[in-house]
């Protein structure tokens, strides 16, 4: 968007009291326009649609469909509508299930109205943004992660077994992998079980999602 365009906003939650009020606060700052409402995620689909918004605020917690699939369609289908939710809820699987969704922010309801705003500013200009408690826990979350990859003890491939996995990636048999690459097909199916043992996995989907995981492979699996 552009500076000094008003953002678009539509809210999203199933207490016709909270959406009133939050209306209220936010086009009290002038740059922040109301455009549309919704009591469910579903509603929210049609309503995105319609409105045409730069940010949804909205709740995690919903009749018909919830916070966390709603975002992940309006992200599917609306690729560039940030999406922030605002939630009387700090489970931590529900912060990161928000984030993986699609989210670009993560309040809770008790924020302050500066807060909200200031994310929803953000939001509309392409940043991320989340509450700083939540921000500190997705930061601990993360370096836990990076630790345990650690003490996985995870054993680099070989340029051999790259190979091997990204001629699998492409949905080649062992057969075909060794009449490409001029080895036998007993010699594929070793590279195969050492590809396995490194990536701890026991088949050949899991290997390519491992792979893709610690960016070993940069492909896209078909639906």
């Amino acid at each position: 968007m552009d500076a000094g365009d008003q953002i678009r906003v539509v809210l999203v939650d199933d207490h016709d009291l909270i959406r009133r009020g939050m209306r209220t606060m936010l086009e009290s700052e002038g740059d922040i326009e109301v455009v549309g409402e919704a009591s469910d995620g579903s509603q929210a689909l049609e309503v995105v649609e319609r409105c045409d918004p730069d940010v949804v605020l909205i709740d995690v917690v919903m009749p018909r469909m919830d916070g966390i699939r709603a975002t992940r369609q309006v992200k599917d289908l609306f690729p560039s509508v940030g999406v922030i939710v605002l939630s009387g809820h700090d489970e931590r699987q529900l912060i990161f299930d928000a984030l993986k969704a699609g989210a670009s922010g993560y309040l809770l309801k008790t924020a302050r109205l500066e807060e909200v705003v200031a994310t929803v500013r953000a939001v509309a200009t392409g940043h991320a943004e989340l509450d700083p408690d939540i921000a500190g826990r997705v930061l601990d979350e993360f370096q836990k992660n990076l630790r345990a990859e650690f003490s996985e003890g995870f054993q680099p491939l070989t340029p051999r077994e790259r190979e091997i996995l990204s001629l699998m990636s492409e949905g080649l048999p062992n057969k075909t992998i060794a009449a490409r690459l001029s080895i036998s097909e007993r010699t594929v199916t070793t590279h195969v079980a050492n590809i396995y043992s490194k990536l701890h996995v026991n088949n050949r989907v899991s290997a390519i999602q491992e792979a893709m995981r610690r960016r070993i492979l940069d492909v896209r699996l078909e639906p």
